[in-house]
């Protein structure tokens, strides 16, 4: 009888440790789950194409508005943001908004005129900022409702956008002004104004310490202490101007930009490439050679890769040696770039441009199994 009892509990420490084990299994599964997807506009085809980062493959494309450039993801990555510039005859004033479940236009915000590259939203994705380079202002947009919230004045020519990790200042890159604006988040007023020379992209160190301005006319970068806002000069070494796009990676300690060296600006001979900057030293560590002139990058959420926008492709760089691992044809000219990241996302047939239905979550099918394992297990126990 003794024996019998003692079996029966080394059947149930059996079964509890294989609850654990699955459970375990289960939550693994489900975290590896998460699917991450980037989004790429094409300004000429007027829509955006979207990239599964674990194939990198194209597998989807989006009808937008006129001319997208800039885009950006919200937080969560169920909604993605689309300013659409539009043409000199015709100038673009709307945002377009991408359910990623779908991949469908959910809606349009009328925004200012000529909404650039720089769309950005806040760390706590509850809004978008859009510089409108054409009417000299930022638009935030409400991302519950979709609405635009306020619209704040700043200088000429507004390209870039970055916010502090803390999302209470805004910071503004006005390309001919040769100014950053400095934005109050909760008052969306204008608190201060720096003066940059020629100040194209611009973004923001993850410590909250830092802004970085890149700096199209010369052959520096400029460094905005978030505290105080005083600017100091970080000089790019190799005579490379810094022509535009900069970003810096999670962990703070490297920046990518685009450039162009020195005495080649006709011929773009060393352009077509992005620079690595050691942040602790401010010196560039390396070189990626592309084959087409970088318009946009973005750096994955884990800093493993970086993905540029340029002539009708995408690439992929891996960031621990620096080499580009993939291409990606999009079939339009690709110009802005969005990193997604979420979970039981839908994906659109690419011959039809219909929405597929939605996936089963991974973890789901492990649950079921789970479930039927225990119930094996629970039975040889009796």
């Amino acid at each position: 009888m003794k024996e019998k009892k003692c079996d029966k509990i080394r059947r149930r420490h059996v079964l509890i440790k294989a609850l654990g084990i699955l459970s375990l299994a289960l939550l693994m599964v489900s975290i590896a789950g998460a699917e991450s997807f980037v989004y790429v506009t094409n300004a000429d085809g007027n829509n955006v194409s979207v990239i599964d980062t674990a194939t990198n493959k194209f597998i989807a494309k989006v009808q937008v508005g006129s001319n997208p450039l800039g885009i950006v993801a919200t937080p969560d990555g169920k909604k993605v943001y689309v300013a659409n510039f539009g043409s000199l005859d015709f100038p673009g004033n709307t945002v377009s908004v991408i359910d990623t479940a779908t991949n469908t236009v959910t809606d349009t915000v009328t925004v200012g005129f000529f909404p650039y590259y720089g769309v950005t939203v806040s760390p706590d994705g509850k809004n978008i900022y859009v510089p409108n380079m054409g009417s000299g202002n930022v638009s935030v947009i409400d991302t519950a409702t979709n609405k635009v919230t306020a619209t704040v004045d700043v200088g000429y020519h507004p390209v870039g956008v970055a916010v502090s990790p803390d999302g209470k200042k805004v910071y503004v890159s006005n390309l001919d002004s040769g100014t950053v604006s400095v934005i109050d988040a909760t008052t969306y007023t204008v608190i201060d104004t720096l003066d940059i020379v020629a100040p194209f992209w611009i973004d923001v160190a993850p410590n909250g310490k830092k802004v970085y301005v890149a700096n199209r006319l010369n052959d520096t970068v400029s460094l905005i202490d978030i505290a105080t806002n005083k600017v100091a000069t970080m000089v790019v070494d190799d005579g490379i101007y810094p022509h535009g796009v900069i970003k810096v990676n999670p962990k703070g300690t490297e920046v990518y930009f685009n450039g162009i060296k020195e005495g080649v600006n006709e011929t773009r001979g060393n352009t077509n490439a992005v620079y690595v900057v050691d942040t602790a030293t401010n010196k560039i560590i390396a070189r990626v050679k592309l084959g087409n002139w970088p318009t946009q990058m973005v750096v994955s959420p884990d800093g493993t890769k970086v993905y540029t926008t340029g002539g009708k492709t995408v690439s992929v760089i891996d960031t621990a040696t620096n080499n580009v691992t993939a291409t990606v044809d999009v079939g339009d000219e690709s110009f802005g770039i969005a990193f997604a990241n979420f979970t039981d996302s839908n994906s659109s047939d690419l011959n039809t441009k219909t929405n597929s239905a939605k996936r089963i979550p991974v973890g789901f099918n492990f649950l079921i199994i789970m479930i039927i394992i225990v119930l094996y297990i629970r039975k040889r126990s009796t």
